[in-house]
């Protein structure tokens, strides 16, 4: 018997794994593409309006709670609770409030760039990479709504790393 090579297995692998997600439902507009480009696009317009916001750094060593309100536009801003360790022991929150840009390419990933002010004065600027994991055609016109988000920021934390942060639609707002 023939052993296939390691450069054979992966293009084999490749193939069928680009197959099987290029299947396109007929008339689904949420089909996405073997090239993972989502068949309706995104842009800033997906993000509108307030979401609720949780988030982990370091696994569970701090979580976090907030409201972040996109204009549509490329404009964010945001309040964050976090609860973290205390020195000592026991458990402090830290509050801040940030305001930012932020852009989404057709595939629906995007980056978010925050300036966080906090209850102390300091501040900080930080990036999030984000995805628009889940998400509705609304209105007449069928414009794409984000409705479920998931980000990591790419610098350290505050209270640990990596930090994760989910955005949900908030509805009736």
């Amino acid at each position: 018997m023939k052993r296939l090579s390691l450069s054979m297995i992966f293009f084999l692998t490749a193939a069928m794994v680009g197959a099987a997600v290029s299947v396109v439902i007929p008339g689904d507009a949420n089909t996405v593409s073997a090239r993972g480009r989502y068949a309706g696009g995104f842009s800033e317009r997906a993000l509108r309006g307030s979401f609720a916001s949780s988030g982990r750094a370091g696994g569970f060593f701090s979580r976090s709670i907030g409201v972040t309100t996109f204009d549509g536009r490329g404009g964010v801003e945001r309040f964050v609770s976090i609860n973290t360790e205390s020195e000592g022991g026991g458990r402090k929150l830290i509050y801040l409030v940030s305001t930012g840009t932020y852009s989404v390419g057709p595939d629906g990933v995007g980056t978010i760039q925050f300036n966080n002010v906090f209850e102390s004065g300091s501040t900080s600027t930080v990036n999030y990479d984000f995805v628009i994991r889940e998400s509705a055609r609304i209105g007449k016109s069928g414009a794409v709504q984000a409705n479920v988000i998931t980000g990591i920021q790419r610098e350290p934390g505050v209270t640990a790393s990596p930090v994760e942060e989910n955005w949900t639609r908030r509805e009736g707002l």
